[in-house]
Formats: C-alpha cells, sequence, structure tokens
C-alpha cells in the first residue's frame, strides 16, 4: 500500500511538473513565432522606386529571420496615391515609396523639396537633401499625423511632355494646361510661366493627355518611359528646374508596435538604400534617355538664355510660398541652410 501510495505521488507529480511545462511554452511559443507583414506599394510599374522595394525587401527580410515579411504592390495595385496614404495613415498598408510632394495634403512642410531652383544638379541635391540637419527632420514631419519616412534620395530633374507644339522656350508655357503634384510650389511655378497648373492622380494622366483634357504632364523620365508617353508626345524638354526627390514612408501605427530590434533593421536598411539609389538613379536617367529616343522621342535641352530666364523666374518661388506660412518656412530655412553647405564652390 505505501509503495502503490508512493508511486501515483510521484506520477501525479510528474503529470503536474509536465503538464506546467506545457502550458508555458504555449505561453512563450506564441510571441517566439510572432511574424509582421509588410505590404509596401508604389504607382509605378518599374523604375527605382520598384528596385527600392526590391532590394529593402530582401534585406530586411534576411536581417530579421523572417521576421518581417514583406509583400510588393508596384502599380497602384492597392488603390490611388491619396487612398494608400490614408491606407497607411490607418495601418493598413505598411509602407509607401514615391515623390513627398503627394504628401503635402496629410503635412504641409512636405512641399519645401517642390521648390525649384535651389540645386546646381542632381548630385548636388541628394548631398543636401540626405544631410543630417535636414534629413532626418524631414523624414519625421509626419510623425504626428501617422507617417514616417525611412528613406530618401533625388532620383531625377524636372522634365515636360506636351501634346503638340514642343516646348523650346519660356514662352512656349504660356496657356498650356499642365498637370503638376497638388503642392503650392509647383501651382506657384506654372503660374509664372503663364500656365495652369492641373493636380492629378497619376494613373488618370496618360488618359487625359491622350484626350486633350490637359496639354502637358510635368514630371519626370522615370514616369515617362515606362509609361511610354511617346505614344501621345514625341516632344520631351527636359527643363531641369527642380529635382523629383523620393521618400520612403511607413505607417507610424504599424512602426510603433515593432519591437525596438526590427524597428532599427528598418531604419539602418532604409538609410543604407539612399546613397545607392541616387548612383542608380543616375545610371537609370542615361537608359531611360536612349529608349525614349529609340521609340522615336526626341529631347529638347531649352537654350542657355532660356534656361537662364526659366530659373530667374523660379528662383523665388520658394521664398513667396513660405512667406505666410511659418512653419513651412522654418523647415525650407533648413533646406536653404544645407543647400548652401554642400554647394561645390
Amino acid at each position: 500500500m505505501k509503495s502503490n501510495s508512493f508511486r501515483y505521488g510521484w506520477m501525479k507529480m510528474c503529470f503536474t511538473a509536465i503538464a506546467g511545462l506545457a502550458l508555458a511554452v504555449m505561453s512563450i511559443a506564441p510571441a517566439a513565432a510572432q511574424k509582421y507583414t509588410m505590404k509596401i506599394a508604389t504607382a509605378t510599374p518599374k523604375g527605382n522606386q520598384n528596385v527600392w522595394m526590391q532590394r529593402f525587401k530582401e534585406r530586411v527580410e534576411k536581417r530579421s529571420n523572417g521576421e518581417i515579411s514583406i509583400k510588393l504592390f508596384p502599380s497602384s495595385q492597392l488603390g490611388t496615391i491619396p487612398r494608400t496614404i490614408e491606407s497607411m495613415q490607418l495601418g493598413t498598408v505598411e509602407a509607401w515609396i514615391g515623390p513627398p510632394g503627394f504628401v503635402k495634403g496629410v503635412e504641409s512642410r512636405y512641399q519645401v523639396l517642390d521648390a525649384p531652383g535651389l540645386f546646381d544638379d542632381l548630385g548636388h541635391a541628394h548631398r543636401s537633401i540626405t544631410d543630417a540637419k535636414f534629413r532626418d527632420l524631414y523624414l519625421n514631419l509626419g510623425e504626428s499625423k501617422g507617417i514616417k519616412g525611412i528613406s530618401i534620395y533625388a532620383s531625377g530633374t524636372i522634365a515636360v511632355v506636351v501634346r503638340g507644339k514642343a516646348i523650346r522656350k519660356v514662352a512656349d508655357y504660356k496657356g498650356l494646361k499642365i498637370r503638376v503634384l497638388a503642392s503650392d510650389m509647383e501651382v506657384e511655378a506654372m503660374r509664372r510661366l503663364g500656365a495652369a497648373a492641373t493636380p492629378m492622380p497619376l494613373l488618370e494622366v496618360l488618359p487625359a493627355l491622350q484626350r486633350g483634357t490637359i496639354d502637358g504632364v510635368k514630371s519626370a523620365l522615370v514616369i515617362f518611359v515606362p509609361f511610354k508617353y511617346w505614344t501621345i508626345s514625341k516632344n520631351l524638354t527636359e527643363s531641369d528646374e527642380g529635382i523629383i526627390p523620393i521618400v520612403a514612408f511607413v505607417s507610424k501605427l504599424w512602426f510603433d508596435k515593432l519591437p525596438k530590434r526590427l524597428q532599427t533593421i528598418i531604419l539602418e536598411e532604409g538609410r543604407k538604400l539612399e546613397d545607392e539609389m541616387y548612383a542608380f538613379s543616375l545610371k537609370e536617367r542615361k537608359i531611360l534617355r536612349s529608349i525614349w529616343v529609340k521609340n522615336g522621342g526626341t529631347l529638347i535641352k531649352l537654350p542657355p538664355e532660356e534656361q537662364k530666364l526659366l530659373m530667374s523666374k523660379m528662383a523665388t518661388v520658394g521664398e513667396t510660398v513660405v512667406a505666410n506660412k511659418p512653419d513651412v518656412k522654418k523647415i525650407y530655412d533648413v533646406l536653404l541652410d544645407v543647400t548652401r553647405k554642400n554647394r561645390k564652390n
């Protein structure tokens, strides 16, 4: 009896210990197996933004050992740009990459990079916008609105495609309806040239140009070539009065739920890609120019005197737009400081 009682007690103790261990393992397992999905959207079907997404995906998934699973959605598959940005604020889309001028409706200070006439060339632009004094401040501007920048680079310079008569001098802008982003900077720039600025979602632009609803489009080669604008107009004027910056944003709501180690991976990999993507964009630009010409397109540069006239009209656009906007002027002044600092003598 004593032996049986001892055996029973010992077995009961073992079962209790095993049950307790099992419960402990079950409570720990879900946390250890936690996975985070990151959907990254962009409007372009191909180009440097898409390359950024692919490289970011590969590196973050590898560094996180699969804790972050990234899915890519090019060509506005998750909706128009405004809808995607709204979804990012809500946390249903985790990331979006594109020109920050599109985010002006969320945070007006993002538009400062749309100011024309600030940079000597694309290299000067990239050095300036990635300068720590400007970069870190600029990327965090939208945090209170639900978005956070993680990467920025200069991808190209401004170009214009128009139906009919090509733009070969400043006077050729007069009377045209030209699609722009929705920033005050671009609207003011077009006003000074005598053109009507017409904001419009990217996917609506090519049909609108085809129908004649608009006369021209202000954008860059990275848009004109993949979308085959040469099928509507062969005339592309490289006006170069401003740049096309690219910023990758993440949902602040989603980002704040990540463990610190994963946040660090996201931020570090975004930063590492900046100089790399600028270098890629320089090579890409040469390829895009050759593709445009190969398909019967014409690349036009304004004569020196006309380019000088254009830049003189653009020189004070930024100053005018920010004059009565103290919050925008503050970040604009920081941008001016870094442009002076990063100008080659």
